[in-house]
């Protein structure tokens, strides 16, 4: 089975969390399970990698290929995000055992090329005998189409996530990974007793880039507001600290210059002066935040 067909199967599976992004109606799978259409006829095809692109025009950013590229070997080869991986499967194991139900859906929002969703879920259900289902969405299609063609068990759109196109109330958890929030989305989205598991940068994450490329201007990082803005939507929120370090070589170390930001404005030379020595410690400082959407009475 090809990852086209495998993508229909999983669909027809869960319908019932999908809507069309255009008018929010249900959709159907047609033309032998290869579109979703709405009953108005809004109508989307899956790609051969086993996606669906719900955009109805081209989006450009700077999140291409070669930077999820890097970043899946960074995430995967590198395993540089391992032990925050691990924290988020323990967290969400923890919640799911307090739930009777036998399956628990989870999406990632902004989930780029998409190995933590891929890892979670995988973790989850070797860790349970519940049916984990795990849903991605991002802006970027370059990340999209490398999240089906790696990780085809998982379900994949290219959509805006500030009108993402799942049912209400159709997830147990939802994932934001170092990406920007939409409160009403999340909102929207939870069930009722849901988790939101948002994870910002610390204030010494990746400081030896900053260090290095913009001195002690931007030596640290604020994430002040950040944290204002979710203890404000959930204020019986839990946050949590992780702080690790990982030694990168010659070659990780160019791919984490291609995969973050922090590098975009950053002339050649520097870039290069930084990656002439063998190997370096970065330091990895991750916020870890838990809101829960109350129980409806």
């Amino acid at each position: 089975m090809n990852n086209k067909m495998r993508c229909a199967e999983k669909m027809q599976q869960e319908l019932q969390l999908f809507h069309c992004p255009l008018c929010g109606e249900a959709f159907t799978l047609v033309n032998e399970q290869r579109s979703l259409r709405c009953p108005h006829a809004h109508t989307f095809d899956i790609a051969k990698q086993g996606y669906v692109n719900l955009l109805t025009k081209a989006v450009h950013t700077h999140y291409d290929k070669q930077l999820f590229e890097a970043r899946r070997r960074i995430i995967v080869g590198h395993q540089f995000f391992n032990p925050l991986m691990e924290r988020i499967v323990n967290d969400i194991d923890k919640q799911m055992s307090s739930n009777m139900a036998q399956q628990s859906t989870i999406l990632d929002l902004g989930c780029g090329e998409g190995s933590h969703l891929a890892a979670i879920c995988d973790a989850l259900s070797q860790q349970t005998s519940k049916q984990i289902t795990g849903c991605g969405i991002d802006l970027a299609k370059p990340g999209i189409q490398l999240s089906a063609k790696h990780y085809p068990n998982q379900i994949w759109f290219v959509g805006d996530l500030a009108q993402p196109p799942y049912q209400k109330h159709s997830f147990q958890f939802l994932l934001n990974i170092l990406s920007p929030s939409n409160y009403d989305a999340f909102d929207s989205l939870l069930e009722s007793g849901g988790s939101v598991i948002k994870v910002i940068p610390g204030e010494h994450y990746l400081q030896e880039l900053r260090r290095a490329f913009y001195g002690t201007a931007r030596a640290n990082y604020s994430n002040v507001e950040t944290l204002r803005l979710f203890k404000e939507h959930y204020p019986e929120s839990e946050m949590h600290h992780l702080y690790y370090t990982v030694q990168l070589d010659k070659a990780g170390l160019s791919d984490l210059l291609c995969m973050t930001p922090l590098t975009w404005n950053v002339p050649e030379p520097a870039r290069q002066n930084f990656l002439n020595q063998e190997t370096s410690i970065i330091t990895c400082d991750f916020i870890l935040l838990i809101g829960r959407k109350a129980n409806k009475i």
